[in-house]
């Protein structure tokens, strides 16, 4: 499965992206096939999640918290449980 991705000549850095797919897949065939198929679509989104975990994380406090003074800055009142 790990290898259907880096067939396509637009497929890029190929052993870069296996290994980040195998990193994010935490050993689950599943997640596997998951961002395989991420990849294919953009192999830069797998690429980023493996080297910035932290930062791949939809949902952090410190997110929130951004997004809050976002809103403000711009006087806009933030949505309900943000």
């Amino acid at each position: 499965m790990l290898d259907s991705y880096g067939v396509e000549s637009y497929e890029r850095e190929r052993e870069r992206v296996q290994l980040a797919i195998l990193k994010l897949s935490d050993g689950k065939e599943d997640k596997l096939r998951e961002f395989v198929a991420v990849a294919k679509r953009d192999y830069r989104d797998v690429l980023f999640w493996a080297d910035n975990p932290e930062e791949a994380k939809l949902d952090t406090p410190e997110k929130r918290e951004e997004l809050k003074k976002m809103f403000e800055k711009f006087g806009i009142k933030p949505p309900e449980g943000l």
